[in-house]
């Protein structure tokens, strides 16, 4: 029996009802507490090892359940779970919802009776900016010591031809949003960021990572580049036909401000805490996939740049 399995329980009276398992949610994000409350019915769309993404019945938005150890995030259940593997789900499954609990199918019920409800709050920007230029000369110094595993920072070492092809490409399209984000045409802005959608490797492309990163700045209460290309949302009509759900549900929520815990606590350190704070913090963010880490904290990056480089300067920029 497997370490997933060991965390079920058989629910009392459960076989009668065709549930095989129960296990309980430690925490719920409040957005998705509240699609709950209505009654929810949907599918599983894809499983792995550690998630499960399901799909709303009616709008097609995106849901996550996560096993423990990872971190809160938009419209996600942190479950008390080691593991999916165990519990038979199958993409297309039947979901059904309500404000108590969760049911995949035959195979797992999750009760949300105790969970801690989560919700994403991004810092404010800060009056003095002396520490988030120190911090992020710190970054790219430790970004610059990073053996790249492709992306945005850098092909990976001995990559294909495709692959550095890819790299340029990204690097030349991020380049040429900020670029024209820095000059204040937005008009042109939009055009380089919607080039970026799907672009690059990894289940969500790093195009995508290092727009989730940008957008999540651009939502900063405070910040000279609050509300820039409407936080995201004004190009996210271009992503549905450039990218796959997973990826768009992400974007998404980033252009409201709202991301991983990991990565909201990130943008928290590079612009109010010390060094000694920020080396955690950044291994949490590097730690997710195998690019997509990296390639949002370039998105953070550029986008906290952006903002120093506008101090002063928090005029409407041409549209």
């Amino acid at each position: 029996m497997g370490a997933a399995a060991a965390l079920l329980t058989t629910a009392p009276g459960a076989r009668a009802r065709g549930v095989v398992a129960q296990t309980r949610a430690a925490s719920i994000d409040t957005g998705l507490l509240q699609a709950l409350h209505g009654g929810f019915n949907g599918r599983v769309h894809s499983v792995f090892e550690r998630v499960v993404n399901v799909e709303h019945g009616g709008s097609g938005e995106m849901f996550t359940l996560a096993c423990r150890g990872m971190d809160n995030a938009p419209h996600t259940a942190i479950l008390r779970l080691a593991g999916f593997g165990a519990c038979g789900i199958a993409g297309g499954d039947a979901v059904r919802a309500d404000a108590q609990g969760i049911w995949l199918g035959e195979r797992l019920q999750i009760m949300l009776a105790d969970a801690a409800p989560w919700e994403c709050t991004l810092p404010a920007y800060p009056a003095d900016s002396s520490r988030l230029r120190t911090n992020l000369r710190w970054l790219q110094a430790e970004l610059d010591r990073l053996d790249a595993a492709g992306g945005m920072l850098a092909p990976p070492r001995g990559g294909s031809a495709f692959e550095v092809a890819v790299a340029d490409m990204l690097a030349q399209r991020s380049a040429q949003l900020a670029d024209a984000l820095a000059r204040g045409d937005h008009a042109a802005a939009r055009g380089h960021a919607v080039s970026l959608f799907g672009l690059g490797p990894g289940l969500t492309p790093s195009g995508d990572d290092f727009l989730v990163g940008l957008f999540a700045v651009f939502n900063i209460a405070g910040s000279p580049c609050q509300g820039w290309l409407g936080g995201g949302a004004e190009v996210l009509g271009s992503a549905a036909r450039a990218t796959h759900a997973i990826s768009l549900a992400a974007l998404r929520q980033a252009a409201r401000g709202r991301v991983r815990e990991s990565i909201a606590a990130l943008i928290g350190q590079l612009m109010h805490g010390t060094p000694g704070h920020l080396a955690p913090a950044l291994r949490r963010v590097l730690a997710i996939g195998s690019t997509s880490g990296a390639d949002i904290v370039a998105g953070v990056r550029c986008g906290l740049e952006l903002n120093i480089s506008h101090e002063g300067r928090r005029s409407c920029p041409s549209r």
